[in-house]
């Protein structure tokens, strides 16, 4: 996928659009990126804060191996992940649409 780029064995880029005050958390494949639908408002980090849970719990990994490193301040974000165990991109995509 577009949306996922590998650096290692271990450490993988995503592409994320963030879209706040939703009605429900859902993570769709917009093809280039990812749509990630959160509930939390844009106000006092609350939805990168929830976007980070979101990813850790659909990601099976602590929330500290996940970073933004882009795009703290609006909705198209770069998220740094990082596993203790090497993983391939099929095995992301199942875990994130699961």
């Amino acid at each position: 996928m577009r949306f996922i780029e590998k650096k290692s064995d271990y450490d993988y880029i995503i592409n994320l659009y963030v879209k706040t005050n939703s009605h429900h958390q859902e993570i769709q494949n917009d093809g280039k990126f990812l749509a990630v639908s959160l509930k939390s408002k844009p106000i006092r980090n609350k939805a990168n804060k929830e976007l980070i849970k979101l990813l850790s719990k659909k990601l099976k990994v602590s929330s500290s191996q996940i970073s933004i490193i882009s795009g703290m301040t609006n909705q198209d974000k770069i998220v740094k992940l990082f596993f203790e165990e090497p993983k391939d991109v099929g095995t992301i995509q199942k875990l994130l649409f699961k």
